[in-house]
């Protein structure tokens, strides 16, 4: 990884065989792996709890055959498991493998869905983890917002002032109806934050995927079969955006308005960290 000037994504967008054993999900993930090393990615990501287990109270462990194939390939993974608390909760971890299959960062879902989401999919509701998601990879630092997390402006923004030029966004399918709105989601938060948005989830039954790479200025590549999705990340010119100002200069050097982040005024924005009644109760929901 070469975070001076630019680094190589993959996203790997898998379909979900119904009936299909959770653990053969493993060695799925594996091949990706291989595939985006072969493509010459830094860096795979993988959907919401992918290779899993995605149900709450499974047992497999795919750390040790995700650690060889990252050290055999010299490239990251940033995948995701459900895992049991001490007080028998269970959360959604992402996970962070580095080029020499060690293990680089955690990351527990801070906002989990509300409604019936998980309960569906997992068989559980989840509790939610203490702190945004924030790993660090060779010098460059990843933002990490699981699934409907994306959709929270407050904390893809509380990411990128703490240092975030790109943000994994893993999530975990369904979309259907949502899936255009999701995808002006991921290009909003790239374009308002000056950074690289990755998405990706599992495609259900069938279902037509989101896979997508954004940057500031465009939309990289997007994927809506199963597969993997590979782009290059202009960090040069990402930063460029986030030192200018705004210009009427004509012809513009920029297709996104630069320095957002600097144009800010806290003072303004105190009800941000008001306690409000009616927000949701994370504790309570995640049991």
């Amino acid at each position: 990884m070469s975070p001076g000037s630019g680094i190589r994504l993959a996203l790997a967008q898998p379909a979900i065989v119904t009936g299909s054993a959770e653990a053969t999900r493993v060695e799925d993930a594996v091949a990706a792996i291989a595939n985006a090393a072969e493509k010459e990615a830094d860096l795979v990501l993988f959907p919401e709890s992918y290779p899993g287990p995605i149900s709450a109270g499974a047992d497999y462990d795919a750390e040790p055959r995700i650690s060889r194939a990252c050290r055999d390939g010299g490239i990251g993974a940033c995948w995701g498991r459900i895992e049991q608390t001490g007080d028998g909760r269970f959360v959604t971890v992402v996970r962070l493998t580095d080029a020499s299959g060690r293990d680089a960062g955690r990351y527990v879902r801070s906002h989990p869905a509300t409604g019936d989401v998980h309960p569906t999919l997992s068989g559980a509701a989840m509790a939610p983890g203490p702190e945004p998601g924030l790993f660090e990879l060779d010098g460059l630092s990843f933002g990490v917002v699981v699934c409907s997390e994306l959709w929270n402006p407050e904390l893809c923004r509380v990411l990128s002032l703490r240092g975030a030029e790109v943000l994994l966004a893993p999530a975990g399918g369904g979309f259907h109806r949502v899936a255009g709105t999701w995808k002006v989601m991921a290009r909003a938060r790239a374009i308002e934050n000056e950074l690289f948005v990755g998405m990706t989830q599992q495609l259900f039954d069938g279902e037509t995927g989101s896979a997508l790479i954004a940057g500031p200025e465009a939309v990289l590549a997007e994927r809506s079969e199963a597969g993997l999705l590979v782009a290059d990340l202009d960090l040069e010119r990402a930063r460029w955006l986030r030192s200018e100002d705004d210009s009427m200069v004509e012809p513009k050097q920029f297709s996104s308005l630069p320095g957002l982040l600097r144009a800010r005024r806290p003072e303004l924005y105190g009800e941000l960290a008001e306690s409000r009644d009616g927000l949701y109760d994370f504790e309570s929901a995640g049991g």
